[in-house]
């Protein structure tokens, strides 16, 4: 599928489907299906063992893939989270919603037909949980969601009995929660949109994991990025040279020990939601719901680690926008 109608597809094509089987399912005893929609911020592409990944450990992702469907080839129409997030919420371009950072709210019009919305008035019962990630005008979590639990930094909270819990952990006991407190005979369609595996960019050591996964990637050593020549750096552009690509690699990459650091950081908080992600199946399975529950995982965008001499986003290199997208 060409790119450029990859986010109307996605968008439409999940609407059409739920929307649709509703229609169907009047005359028949098949209910319409839930839906969960995973959210991962900065999981690029290839992080995920089922993509040849010999390092990383998914095996609850790796699950979903093999037993669903991969998209080899997913890439999104922006490189900036903001405006990408934006564009899953209503399924337009950055051009027509022309929001992204520093920009005023969505306008309600697009609201108005964003898939949360169009599912609640299909009779879902809607839920969120985690980062949200656009403004929007005032009231619309309560015109969108049945549910809303939005979360922030720092990945330490103080949880329940006053021990500290792991923010991917604390948003899929929400998420757990509310699949607990759901009616059998209403579809819902929850959002759980994780900060993992973003950086914690006011931090020296940047990424944080759950302490699960604190043994992970002890004993490996990561390979060396693809083009991590300096030629590949050289050849780029020099306004793109002094860019925050660049200023983040010198965060997290300039030295052969701290590549070494960052990069297992970033494995063990994917490895993180993983691991939350198979509590939340198996809540759907103690709950018999597995059966008849999509689960839809995508990234918001991709990821430099150390290639062409960068960290980050914001370019429209492959490593940039190709993302995860995975049907089960």
């Amino acid at each position: 599928m060409k790119r450029r109608n990859f986010t109307k597809a996605l968008y439409f094509g999940l609407i059409v489907l739920t929307i649709g089987m509703g229609e169907w399912s009047c005359n028949s005893k098949q209910k319409r299906p839930n839906i969960i929609f995973l959210l991962t911020d900065d999981q690029r592409y290839d992080a995920l063992g089922c993509t040849g990944n010999s390092i990383i450990q998914t095996p609850n992702m790796d699950y979903l893939a093999n037993n669903g469907i991969r998209f080899e080839n997913t890439f999104v129409t922006t490189p900036i989270c903001a405006a990408s997030r934006a564009s899953i919420f209503t399924g337009l371009y950055e051009r027509k919603h022309d929001y992204t950072f520093r920009q005023p709210p969505i306008d309600s019009e697009f609201i108005d037909r964003s898939y949360p919305l169009l599912l609640r008035q299909a009779g879902y019962r809607t839920g969120f949980i985690g980062k949200f990630g656009v403004k929007v005008p005032e009231g619309t979590q309560e015109q969108c969601f049945d549910y809303y639990k939005q979360t922030s930094y720092p990945y330490f909270k103080e949880g329940k009995n006053e021990k500290k819990r792991h923010l991917t952990d604390i948003n899929f006991d929400h998420a757990i929660e509310f699949i607990q407190n759901t009616n059998r005979e209403q579809p819902f369609c929850l959002s759980i949109s994780t900060w993992a595996p973003h950086a914690d960019d006011g931090e020296k050591k940047q990424y944080f994991w759950p302490e699960s996964c604190d043994d992970l990637y002890e004993d490996t050593t990561i390979p060396e990025p693809e083009l991590a020549d300096p030629a590949f750096f050289e050849s780029l552009p020099d306004f793109i040279k002094s860019s925050l690509n660049r200023t983040r690699w010198f965060w997290r990459f300039d030295t052969p020990e701290k590549y070494q650091q960052m990069v297992k950081g970033y494995y063990r908080m994917i490895s993180g939601v993983d691991m939350a992600l198979g509590r939340l199946m198996g809540e759907l399975k103690k709950n018999k719901l597995d059966q008849n529950t999509i689960i839809i995982l995508m990234g918001d965008n991709g990821y430099f680690l150390g290639e062409r001499g960068f960290a980050g986003k914001w370019t429209m290199h492959d490593k940039s926008t190709r993302v995860p997208f995975i049907i089960y």
